[in-house]
């Protein structure tokens, strides 16, 4: 039987440098007390001899696992995997890999993730909460103190740090942009009303109405799962209505997609037949195919700013409580029919 190879350590890169272990370990996770020449010198012996840090160990001193938890209600939507792409892009910098959640709109995956988190030393956790979060939820967050920043979905009451979009102009934008293009029967479709984000964007969808002094037909509001099948399976009910809309302003980009394949296969040809328009400017809505009038949402400056407030309240806990919103930009494509105007 071969006997099993004895893992290095960092004594054993300390005694080949000729340095303390505790330089080395300092080096290993660039800490500015290190000159830069001696953790070069020590990050090129790590390379060298193939030595893998072992943070277990390391946790138990530091009483710090270097562990950082993403948590997504839904990794398979473009919106997420955006965001989800800009927030590893940061901590890449810093020598630093999320481990990743899809909690899948269910509270108790949160929970079990929240948990494990807590369980493992984890130092700090980004959370798109899930339909139904309340104070409850952030509840084992709040007793062990483990730092968190919300991202894209606000909760009422928590003093956490929060970046997100600006929901509620977003979908304004985009009834705005219907109503001067001349119609007045425009439906809403989509968002689960218990969350934050969906609320706020059915508030953007009636204010824009309001402001333009139409009343709000309650008829032409149509809530589904954000998933593009749902919202193609919903267009026969929408169609359907008594007096029917002529426009269609889609929760996001997902739904639009769905409501714009349901309106090819009846041969109704967006913007000409019926005008539509989506949110979240994903990359398929700009496709040829699709030309989707949606608005922008600044995902990639909402997953940095994300993780740049939770590396910043890790080095400083003190920071006093933040929150960002990015303004949303209308982008113009032919699914409005705003070129087909004379």
């Amino acid at each position: 039987m071969a006997l099993k190879k004895k893992r290095l350590s960092l004594k054993d890169i300390a005694r080949e440098l000729g340095v303390s272990t505790a330089t080395v370990s300092l080096a290993i996770n660039n800490n500015p007390l290190v000159a830069e020449k001696t953790r070069q010198l020590v990050q090129a012996k790590v390379k060298e001899l193939g030595y893998v840090y072992n943070r277990g160990a390391a946790s138990l001193i530091t009483g710090k696992s270097g562990m950082i938890g993403l948590a997504v209600h839904d990794f398979t939507n473009p919106y997420f995997t955006e965001i989800c792409a800009n927030v590893e892009a940061v901590f890449a910098q810093g020598n630093r890999l999320p481990l990743l959640c899809n909690s899948r709109e269910s509270l108790e995956q949160q929970t079990l993730f929240i948990n494990a988190l807590i369980e493992q030393n984890a130092d700090g956790l980004l959370l798109c909460p899930v339909v139904g979060s309340d104070m409850s939820a952030l509840q084992p967050l709040l007793n062990s103190e483990l730092p968190t920043v919300l991202v894209t979905r606000n909760i009422d009451g928590a003093e956490m740090d929060f970046v997100g979009n600006d929901e509620r102009l977003s979908i304004r934008m985009a009834t705005e942009h219907l109503l001067k293009l001349g119609h007045t029967r425009i439906a809403f479709v989509g968002g689960q009303i218990e969350a934050k984000a969906a609320q706020d964007r059915n508030s953007g969808y009636r204010d824009a109405l309001e402001a333009a002094g139409i009343e709000v037909d309650n008829s032409l509001i149509f809530a589904c799962d954000n998933q593009s099948v749902a919202a193609e399976n919903l267009l026969p009910n929408i169609l359907q209505i008594d007096s029917p809309p002529t426009a269609i302003v889609g929760f996001s980009d997902v739904i639009a997609l769905g409501l714009l394949s349901g309106l090819l296969s009846r041969q109704l040809e967006p913007g000409k037949d019926i005008a539509l328009v989506g949110c979240d400017n994903i990359e398929e809505s700009s496709r040829y195919y699709s030309q989707l009038t949606t608005v922008h949402v600044q995902k990639d400056a909402i997953g940095a700013t994300a993780a740049e407030f939770l590396l910043q309240r890790l080095a400083d806990p003190s920071l006093p409580q933040r929150q960002q919103l990015f303004t949303p930009e209308l982008i113009v494509r032919r699914s409005c029919g705003a070129y087909l105007q004379p």
